[in-house]
């Protein structure tokens, strides 16, 4: 066991440190209030509130023009072929539904 001396105090605990304390995780009530303490620190300061909108939204990359080693998820492939088939459907599935959106969308403001 450690002796009660300045020496075997940890530098964190140590009252003549300068160091900063050490920041824990946070459980969401204590990440929480944390927040509204902050917030009522400086009432006068104005307050960013985010937008319900997707920060996401026509975010993805264009499709390439040229499609190069184009696989299926047929017998025969390797084994890392399929997360690789599996990924670009992904992203082409994103993009065909991201232009049916653009389309209702258009359809709805030309009808109002």
């Amino acid at each position: 066991m450690s002796e009660p001396i300045p020496e075997s105090i940890p530098t964190s605990q140590d009252p003549r440190s300068k160091r900063p304390l050490k920041r824990r995780a946070l459980t969401p009530v204590t990440q929480q209030a944390s927040q509204v303490e902050a917030l009522f620190a400086k009432p006068d300061r104005d307050i960013a509130i985010p937008s319900g909108a997707s920060t996401k939204k026509n975010i993805l990359q264009a499709p390439p023009e040229i499609v190069a080693n184009v696989q299926g998820s047929s017998a025969g492939a390797g084994s890392g072929e399929f997360h690789v088939y599996k990924a670009s459907r992904r992203r082409e599935y994103e993009r065909i539904k991201m232009m049916d959106e653009e389309v209702a969308k258009e359809k709805a403001d030309e009808d109002f």
